[in-house]
């Protein structure tokens, strides 16, 4: 049955497109009747050109899609720079959101024993005088290692039991 209405729906649209490029006349026959098509009876009383045909400009024509085509091109272009303001816009986006997040566990702990490490090279750097004495050198070292070692072994345990150390350092006269 689709079928059938589909044939039927094509071959009027075959008959229909001829008379799209006609002239289309209305006029009254002998009995009174109103009748249109695109080609009258020599005997057609009232007469009258309902649609008249215009004949094919292909100048106008090939203007016309030119303009089209700029007009795509141009809608292509924009859209093209809106996608990529917005692939710019969410780059952005997510790079200040990987600023802003909070450092996982991990990265907090690396973080920290890269701290330790950098102050038990630089303590180990010091001239003994910075701290008075041998002894206070060998403290405030192993002060530092123990806290890495406690990072190393337990982070957990390092980040929720935090001391301070002050230890006996002789700040230098300025």
């Amino acid at each position: 049955m689709k079928q059938v209405i589909s044939l039927l729906c094509f071959v009027g649209i075959l008959l229909w497109v001829p008379a799209l490029n006609a002239d289309i006349y209305s006029w009254t026959d002998e009995k009174g009747v109103k009748h249109f098509g695109n080609q009258p009876p020599d005997d057609a009383a009232n007469l009258k050109v309902v649609f008249k045909e215009t004949p094919h400009d292909a100048a106008a024509d090939q203007q016309r899609i030119d303009m089209e085509q700029r007009e795509w091109n141009e809608l292509i272009k924009d859209l093209e720079e809106g996608e990529k303001q917005q692939a710019a816009e969410e780059k952005r986006k997510a790079a200040e959101a990987e600023r802003s997040r909070k450092p996982t566990p991990q990265e907090r702990a690396e973080a920290e024993k890269t701290r330790l490490e950098a102050k038990i090279a630089e303590l180990e750097e010091k001239p003994l005088d910075y701290f008075g004495s041998q002894k206070n050198k060998r403290v405030r070292i192993g002060y530092y290692r123990y806290r890495l070692e406690t990072l190393i072994q337990n982070p957990d345990k390092y980040f929720n039991q935090p001391t301070s150390f002050e230890g006996n350092v002789k700040v230098p006269a300025q």
